[in-house]
C-alpha cells in the first residue's frame, strides 16, 4: 500500500516536473539560428520596414559584433549595405513557429529612424579595415594593460612581502631583548 501511494506521487512528481521543464524550454528565447536571421526584416524604431539582414558579423569570441542591413534596393537593385553594431538593433522571434526547432522567423528591430539609418557607416572594404585595425589594437592595449597590472601586482605584493618580513624580524628582536633582561 505504501509503495503504491509513493508510486503513484513519484509519477505524479515526474509528470508534472517533466511538463513544467518542456513549458519552459518552449518559452525560453535566447538561442538564434544565423541561418534563420539571414535576409530577416529589419524595421526603424518607428516600426517601418528599412530593408533586411544580409550578413552577420562575428569578433574574434565568436559573438555577434554587427549586423550588415541592405536597404533602399528596389526588386533586388541598387540599394547600400549598412552595418548596425551590436546594441543598436533587437531580435524578436515572430509568428506560430517562433518556439519550435527550426520554424524560427526573426525580425531584427534598429534603433534608429530612416534619416538615421541613412547616416550609418557603408559595409565596404574600408569600414572592414579600420574596424578590423580598431579591434586588433584594441586587443593589443588590453594585453599590454593586464600586463602591466600583472607587473604593479606582483611588485606590490613582493614589497609587502618584505614588509612583513621586516616586522617580524623586529618583533622577534625585540622579544629576544626582553627575555635576555
Amino acid at each position: 500500500m505504501i509503495r503504491t501511494r509513493l508510486s503513484r506521487a513519484t509519477g505524479i512528481f515526474l509528470v508534472a516536473g517533466s511538463m513544467a521543464f518542456s513549458l519552459s524550454a518552449n518559452a525560453a528565447q535566447g538561442l538564434y539560428s544565423a541561418d534563420d536571421l539571414m535576409d530577416a526584416e529589419v524595421f526603424d524604431s518607428n516600426g517601418e520596414e528599412i530593408g533586411e539582414v544580409e550578413n552577420i558579423l562575428m569578433d574574434d569570441n565568436m559573438s555577434v559584433h554587427s549586423l550588415v542591413i541592405k536597404t533602399g534596393d528596389v526588386l533586388g537593385l541598387g540599394g547600400r549595405d549598412v552595418v548596425a553594431e551590436r546594441g543598436t538593433f533587437t531580435l524578436r522571434m515572430e509568428g506560430e513557429g517562433a518556439n519550435e526547432f527550426g520554424d524560427q522567423d526573426y525580425e531584427v528591430h534598429i534603433e534608429a529612424t530612416q534619416d538615421e539609418v541613412k547616416e550609418l557607416p557603408e559595409y565596404d572594404e574600408s569600414w572592414w579595415n579600420q574596424t578590423s585595425d580598431a579591434m586588433s589594437q584594441a586587443w593589443e592595449n588590453t594585453k599590454e594593460t593586464s600586463r602591466s597590472a600583472w607587473e604593479d601586482t606582483k611588485q606590490a605584493t613582493s614589497s609587502a612581502w618584505q614588509n612583513v618580513k621586516q616586522g617580524v624580524g623586529g618583533m622577534s628582536d625585540g622579544a629576544e631583548d626582553k627575555v635576555e633582561n
